[in-house]
C-alpha cells in the first residue's frame, strides 16, 4: 500500500499526481502496511484529515504554515 507523503491518503494507481490532494508528487509515496486511522481537524477548514498530513485535502492548505509565519517572527 501506498500514501500520498502530503496527505497521507492511500494512492492505488500509479500517477504524478494525488487523487486527494492534487500534489504532484516531488517526494515518492510512501509504503505503508495499513492506513492510519487517527484524524485530527484541520487548523484552517475545520474538516477531519489524516494525523500526519502535511497539507488538507479539503482546503489544500499547507498545515505547517502557522509554524512558518510564528518562526518568521522570531
Amino acid at each position: 500500500m501506498k500514501k500520498c507523503p502530503y496527505c497521507f491518503e492511500v494512492v492505488d494507481s500509479p500517477t504524478n499526481r494525488c487523487p486527494h490532494c492534487q500534489q504532484f508528487f516531488i517526494d515518492l509515496p510512501i509504503e505503508s502496511d495499513f492506513k492510519s486511522a487517527d484524524k485530527k481537524p484541520c487548523i484552517f477548514c475545520g474538516k477531519k484529515i489524516l494525523s500526519e498530513a502535511k497539507i488538507c485535502k479539503y482546503c489544500q492548505r499547507w498545515l505547517d504554515e502557522v509554524n512558518r509565519s510564528a518562526d518568521q517572527l522570531d
